[in-house]
């Protein structure tokens, strides 16, 4: 196999690996999945904790519909709201609630702890340097459609 190839293939075993775990820690203490976790965070970290979903889905790797698709339990359970967006924004946009924001706040406690255990097994240098590659991987020009 090429470095390249290696590298790829690598990444995506840790990745499916870590997301199983977060799914399972998740779920069971907060009834919350690590795509609802992650679309929570993303909406927390955005000014004014609301974002058009087409802003949304690409960065979580959803289509609009799928993203779409996600919000609804999201929004049913009182997590978020949708809302119109601008003109053009056929989807709105996303908003935060105090209650997403409340149990997003105990599960990044449990992200945090799942991630801490997962990266001792490389220790604080190495994981500062990959956390740098990979942040120049997702920004690559070669990952856009």
């Amino acid at each position: 196999m090429t470095d390249a190839l290696t590298l790829g293939l690598r990444l995506a075993e840790a990745h499916a690996r870590l997301g199983f775990k977060l799914d399972d820690e998740l779920g069971t203490f907060h009834g919350l999945s690590f795509g609802d976790f992650l679309l929570l965070h993303r909406l927390a970290l955005a000014e004014g904790r609301r974002l058009p979903v087409d802003e949304l889905a690409r960065p979580l790797g959803l289509t609009l519909s799928a993203a779409v698709r996600r919000l609804l339990p999201l929004e049913k359970t009182g997590l978020l709201d949708r809302v119109p967006g601008a003109a053009g924004r056929r989807a709105g946009e996303a908003v935060l609630r105090p209650a997403g924001q409340a149990l997003l706040q105990g599960a990044l406690e449990t992200v945090q702890a799942v991630c801490r255990e997962a990266t001792r097994a490389i220790g604080p240098d190495e994981a500062a340097a990959t956390a740098h590659a990979l942040e120049a991987l997702s920004r690559s020009r070669a990952l856009d459609l």
